[in-house]
């Protein structure tokens, strides 16, 4: 079986916990270089310290992907560490538990900016330097 994603750069938003951390995991041990994106620190540099203690190349940027520059300085780090992004995932969510009628409208909003423009910010941050590329 061919490993397609050895020497890739992946960038990973929402990459301190759950399913962005597991893909970072992943995606390492199988040679791809990590960039992640998150709002806790803690959590981003513990990840990085054991992608690198065990030969992986990881950075961290800390990134609230309600805030356009943030996606775009996360992308360009990927840049500046790895010289290009082959793929970014844009995982950071979030997801209201209250049932409806709580109304729970700043949740809502909040859900909007996190999984609605964040995935946008992120698309807008990577698509020109795909572009430039040709590939990604």
């Amino acid at each position: 079986m061919t490993n397609n994603i050895e020497n890739k750069v992946v960038v990973i938003t929402g990459g301190s916990s759950g399913l962005g951390e597991a893909t970072a995991r992943h995606l390492s041990s199988l040679g791809a270089k990590i960039i992640l994106g998150a709002r806790r620190e803690d959590k981003l540099q513990a990840i990085v310290n054991d992608l690198k203690a065990v030969g992986g190349e990881a950075d961290y940027l800390v990134t609230d992907v309600t805030i356009r520059s943030d996606v775009e300085a996360l992308v360009q780090k990927a840049i500046d560490a790895f010289g290009r992004v082959d793929v970014m995932i844009n995982n950071a969510g979030i997801m209201a538990i209250a049932p409806m009628n709580a109304l729970k409208v700043d949740e809502w909003d909040r859900m909007i900016d996190i999984n609605i423009k964040g995935v946008l910010y992120g698309v807008a941050a990577a698509l020109p330097v795909f572009e430039k590329q040709e590939s990604g």
